[in-house]
């Protein structure tokens, strides 16, 4: 029974997030980026290029033209995954319709697309985290991922949404949609990268010290991390000792700081960066 409260509660949770991702894309489009012209890249921006061609509402058209990219998702992903997909498709429209009453807070387009571009990635990057898309180039994103998992989830939407804004600077016949639709790119791949890094970055710490048993063990007792020991050789004394190989989260970091500090001050300390870290207590990611 407590299973499958925790299975309910961590799906709950999930659209949660995907919920509140596509809220803040949503005001985004309404807000900063479709009133100033300025096409994103993505789904929506090839929306927003379509809504200045015919007139058609960017909410609506949003779902339609995500219909084929669903189809390939049905065929190359797992329907848990496309429903929160489809659910991130709805709650995007009904927020970007919801926020078209909403006026800009600034009547500089370069603003609105650095803030725009900022509020954009950051919606992304909350709904890939939960394992949702709003559909369009996050389908097509993370099946190429499937494909070259090397390849970070941010260059991908640079191809992808590059080529969509191309076409946008030649529809809207405007050199200015093209240059503002850029910058709004750049600034939503960064954030995209920069978020989805932050929410999983771990640090990765080797100790060398006189005294690694106790270390070992007050890591063990503490903060319920494993530890590795490496067999290392100093080169400049041939003195063999051992080199203490340990992953933490963040918040942990300060807590494995003091107990080296307490234990042993001359321990010799690395303290790394480390992306992604699957297995052994740490999330697995899909991205």
């Amino acid at each position: 029974m407590k299973i499958n409260k925790s299975i309910t509660k961590v799906k709950v949770l999930e659209y949660v997030k995907i919920t509140a991702g596509a809220v803040m894309m949503g005001i985004a489009l309404s807000v900063f980026l479709v009133p100033f012209k300025i096409a994103p890249g993505g789904i929506s921006g090839l929306a927003t290029v379509i809504h200045y061609l015919s007139g058609i509402r960017v909410s609506v058209l949003i779902p339609l033209i995500n219909i084929p990219i669903f189809i390939l998702g049905i065929i190359r992903l797992h329907s848990g995954f496309l429903l929160r997909s489809v659910y991130g498709t709805a709650v995007l429209s009904v927020a970007a319709e919801a926020a078209e009453g909403l006026a800009a807070p600034t009547s500089d387009p370069l603003l609105a697309c650095v803030f725009g571009g900022a509020l954009m990635g950051v919606g992304i990057s909350v709904v890939l985290a939960a394992g949702g898309t709003t559909g369009g180039t996050d389908i097509l994103v993370l099946v190429i991922r499937r494909s070259i998992p090397s390849v970070s989830v941010g260059r991908l939407y640079l191809l992808i949404d590059g080529i969509i804004i191309l076409i946008a600077g030649v529809a809207l016949s405007g050199g200015d949609t093209v240059f503002y639709s850029a910058a709004a790119l750049v600034v939503s791949t960064y954030a995209t990268d920069a978020a989805l890094d932050g929410l999983k970055l771990a640090r990765l710490v080797y100790i060398i010290s006189d005294d690694a048993d106790s270390i070992c063990g007050r890591i063990y007792g503490e903060l319920r991390r494993g530890v590795t020991g490496l067999r290392a050789v100093s080169m400049y004394s041939g003195r063999e000792r051992k080199i203490l190989l340990c992953a933490v989260g963040r918040r942990q970091l300060t807590a494995l700081k003091r107990i080296i500090r307490e234990t042993d001050p001359a321990a010799f300390v690395i303290i790394c960066d480390a992306k992604e870290i699957m297995g052994c207590g740490f999330e697995v990611r899909e991205l």
